[in-house]
């Protein structure tokens, strides 16, 4: 048996050596990719639920301060008709029968 290797030999495993390389260099770039890709969209996602997060905080507290005025109004501590009556003028725009209303109309 001889130490060396054939020419045909050495050169085989030269070659498979490389293909093993580039494969293996392929696979590490390919998780590399993804993992960048999903640490993106995890982040892109978290920065949408933040905002959505925060949006709903803003309308439970806008909610909360309208219970807390409508409490107020059935414990006796306000009056409920003008409670109503704020209501519907400004959401339905309706006035007193003794009101006049003046509608401003912004100039050119």
């Amino acid at each position: 048996m001889s130490l060396r290797l054939s020419s045909n030999e050495a050169r085989k495993n030269v070659k498979h050596h490389s293909i093993v390389n580039i494969l293996s260099g392929a696979a590490i770039l390919i998780a590399v990719v993804f993992v960048v890709y999903t640490i993106i969209s995890n982040s892109i996602k978290m920065k949408e639920k933040t905002e959505e997060y925060n949006a709903l905080v803003d309308q439970t507290a806008q909610i909360k301060e309208k219970n807390a005025q409508i409490d107020a109004y059935l414990n006796g501590s306000g009056n409920f008709d003008e409670y109503i009556e704020n209501i519907a003028r400004d959401k339905f725009d309706y006035a007193n029968p003794d009101e006049k209303i003046y509608i401003v109309v912004p100039g050119n």
